[in-house]
């Protein structure tokens, strides 16, 4: 299926990404308390960190002389690099094709048509290998179309890079006096994961990074398995071609009912509104900090806000509490004490 429309407004030239605003949680546990920085990315144009992503793909296909104007962009996406891709390709002048599944969010879908993209759907794979439906739609418009040029977020150097010397080099920046005891990222493509974790591992070597991926994602190695309440760049139904297993120390895996339970509660304590992938890299810091006591100011990427997801919104409920795994239980509950540092101050 396929949907286009025309572009509703201006955009004549790229605007300013990153220089994200890093803003304080603090958790009390049994035995201290613990502040988790959130880097959040939803400040960005286009209202994630795949704004980051989108114009650091394009530029290496630029300098590269692989995209010249008349050429068309194509990319698969669950969503935001779509959104933002279709809008830098708008303000470059080039024809832009974005392969998405059925639990895209509608209003990416929306964002990116009313961008000027052609979007293009396809069915719902079983097993969790809808990734690999997209993919195959990708390499047939290759195939078909000769002025098309592929992005491919999967393997593109440029995708961890740019995560490398400005996510990375913003998140340390900011970080309180001694750094950051640990960095927790959630994965998908993993580009953010490698970037990030290159760089500290030069700049900031002690810091822990904590790899955080879906239960039944292929991302970090795991076993693809249908998710009937998936989140939107949370997990891959592919291994990660970027993340080697020096970007990690430890793996968080968790279920999307629980990513999206603690959206829930960070957003009713502090008032701070996370997509899926953030909700689950601060739900994996409060896990590790309450297993590792040594862990005292831990930071988050926050790649977008929960604004465009319905059930991040509007507390409906999704999968059964009952499975959720018993530290992951009371990581949650801790979480329902979380206030934002100026809220404690008060």
């Amino acid at each position: 299926m396929r949907k286009r429309n025309a572009f509703p407004g201006p955009l004549d030239e790229d605007p300013v990404i990153g220089g994200t605003p890093v803003r304080p949680v603090v958790v009390p546990l049994d035995d201290r308390t613990v502040r988790i920085w959130l880097k959040l990315e939803a400040e960005n144009p286009f209202g994630s960190i795949k704004a980051r992503t989108a114009a650091a793909l394009l530029d290496a296909l630029e300098e590269s002389g692989e995209l010249r104007p008349g050429l068309r962009v194509v990319e698969s996406t669950s969503g935001n690099l779509g959104v933002a891709l279709a809008g830098l390709c708008r303000a470059r002048g080039y024809a832009c094709t974005l392969v998405v599944e059925p639990s895209t969010p509608k209003a990416s879908v929306d964002r990116m048509i009313a961008y000027g993209a052609e979007v293009v759907t396809v069915r719902e794979a079983p097993g969790g290998t809808t990734l690999d439906a997209r993919l195959a739609a990708v390499r047939e418009i290759l195939e078909q179309d000769g002025g098309a040029v592929w992005t491919n977020q999967y393997e593109s150097p440029a995708n961890p890079g740019v995560h490398e010397t400005h996510t990375a080099a913003e998140l340390v920046e900011a970080a309180p006096e001694g750094g950051y005891d640990a960095v927790a990222v959630a994965v998908s493509t993993g580009g953010t994961l490698a970037g990030v974790a290159s760089f500290l591992r030069r700049r900031a070597p002690a810091t822990r990074i904590v790899a955080v991926d879906a239960v039944g994602s292929a991302a970090m190695g795991g076993t693809p398995a249908h998710r009937p309440h998936k989140l939107a760049g949370f997990g891959s139904g592919r291994v990660s071609r970027f993340i080697e297993r020096h970007h990690w120390d430890d793996v968080v895996r968790l279920r999307d009912a629980d990513a999206a339970a603690a959206c829930s509660r960070i957003r009713e304590r502090t008032g701070l509104s996370l997509g899926g992938s953030g909700g689950a890299a601060v739900l994996a810091a409060v896990v590790r900090a309450s297993l590792d006591p040594t862990l005292r100011e831990l930071a988050c990427l926050c790649p977008d806000s929960g604004d465009k997801y319905p059930r991040l919104n509007e507390n409906v409920p999704i999968g059964d509490p009952a499975g959720t795994d018993e530290t992951v239980a009371a990581a949650l509950d801790l979480l329902d004490r979380a206030s934002t540092e100026e809220t404690v101050n008060a």
